[in-house]
């Protein structure tokens, strides 16, 4: 943490907190509402509001190309550091952009703080106060699907301290979340190298092309690569490993229904309740008590998430239970195109008969014990990194509203950091 000069001790911070229209603190307001850009598969990625969530910028799926970049971002380039927030589908969402080029689509609006009057990440922290939120929801409209317009979110009341009080809290907040998202990218990293594995191992059979050609296959010891055989067999689906047998997904795991669970008929607790869009909330009691994998049913077909913890699933999703070791389950299922699987055009839906037919290809069950005791190693580091990120935003959480109120001063801030451990 990098303190400001001066001291807050003894300060009556009210006295100093001035209340401002948002679009007099800002150097730069970006709106792209009304048009539609052409999208790519590839390209520069494309910030959607879909992508905005719990403060950060999830993975770009859609992107424009390179070439169309300055024609369509002609009303404002983004920068690094910017804010960007979400108008409506949903209302209120925020992040801070990277260091990436992106472009921004419908629905999303870029805010910049003046310089020496709003630091633009202090910003990002006020919307994410319930009371900045509550002003967001009291200026949108619509019924069903709630949303502001540009003209009323400019005058948008915020109640703002000095800069050097506004760096000082930025100081404290955004190393916590720098530490999040370092976390967050290492497991990202560690969903790579299981997935990695998966595919060389029993979808590309490296180790046995390797074998074949009588070489060592890369990256393993010599026990491991004796569980591979050295030759091909023919099947049903083309040359598959000799010894290996082509099964159906029925014979590796079970998809069992969640339950329903309304909203209104949860108990808060700190079970959290999984939909096919993933935790929705969070309740007294589990449905499930041991680690397993949701698959989206209803709504988002193709999601799956493993929980290490009790959760409860509703009936929007299915549960795994594996026949199997969970962690071949999981990057099994990962292969199978279940996105491609929807059977109903007005609601996506996942008929898991269809799922159980789809042929799969079986290896040995010693190697498929290798591959868990391999995987569940990586499993265990992205756990513990879960852990730890969920701890880090519980203390960031409980600092943040009441730094941004003034109820909670900076040094006694800075010490509950420090006996955290931060």
């Amino acid at each position: 943490m990098n303190s400001s000069e001066k001291s807050w001790e003894g300060w009556d911070m009210s006295s100093e907190w001035k209340e401002y229209n948002l679009e007099d603190c800002l150097d730069a307001l970006i709106d792209y509402r009304g048009k539609t850009p052409q999208k790519t598969n590839n390209g520069i990625p494309l910030v959607t509001a879909k992508i905005i969530k719990s403060g950060r910028i999830e993975t770009p799926t859609e992107f424009i190309a390179a070439e169309d970049y300055n024609s369509w971002m002609r009303r404002g380039i983004p920068k690094p550091g910017d804010v960007v927030l979400t108008t409506e589908a949903p209302l209120g969402e925020v992040a801070i952009l990277g260091k990436e080029k992106v472009a921004l689509a419908q629905r999303v609006i870029t805010l910049r703080g003046q310089v020496n009057l709003l630091n633009s990440r202090y910003l990002y922290y006020l919307f994410q106060t319930e009371e900045t939120q509550n002003q967001l929801r009291y200026r949108a409209t619509g019924t069903t699907v709630l949303g502001i317009k540009q003209r009323e979110l400019r005058k948008l009341p915020i109640n703002l301290p000095p800069i050097e009080y506004q760096n000082d809290i930025v100081s404290i907040l955004a190393p916590i979340d720098d530490r999040i998202a370092l976390l967050r990218e290492t497991n990202a990293t560690l969903e790579s190298i299981a997935q990695a594995i998966f595919k060389s191992w029993f979808i590309d059979f490296d180790p046995v092309k390797a074998r074949q050609q009588g070489l060592e296959p890369q990256g393993m010891d010599a026990a491991t690569a004796a569980l591979f055989p050295d030759a091909f067999q023919d099947s049903g689906l083309g040359p598959i490993p000799a010894g290996w047998r082509v099964g159906r997904v029925e014979n590796v795991l079970e998809l069992s229904y969640g339950k329903a669970l309304k909203s209104i008929d949860r108990i808060l607790g700190d079970i959290p309740v999984y939909g096919s869009g993933g935790i929705i909330g969070y309740h007294n009691k589990s449905l499930v008590n041991e680690s397993s994998i949701i698959v989206g049913r209803k709504g988002t077909v193709e999601s799956l998430y493993w929980e290490d913890m009790p959760f409860f699933p509703i009936d929007t999703v299915y549960y795994v239970k594996g026949k199997m070791p969970l962690t071949y389950c999981y990057y099994l299922l990962e292969t199978l195109g279940l996105n491609e699987m929807n059977t109903d055009a007005a609601v996506p839906g996942l008929n898991r008969n269809n799922v159980y037919r789809l042929p799969v290809i079986i290896p040995s069950k010693s190697l498929i014990e290798m591959y868990d005791s391999v995987i569940g190693k990586l499993r265990a580091k992205i756990r513990i990194n879960k852990e730890k990120t969920q701890t880090l935003a519980s203390i960031r959480d409980a600092l943040l509203p009441r730094l941004i109120s003034g109820r909670l001063r900076l040094p006694e801030a800075e010490a509950m950091v420090v006996e955290a451990g931060l």
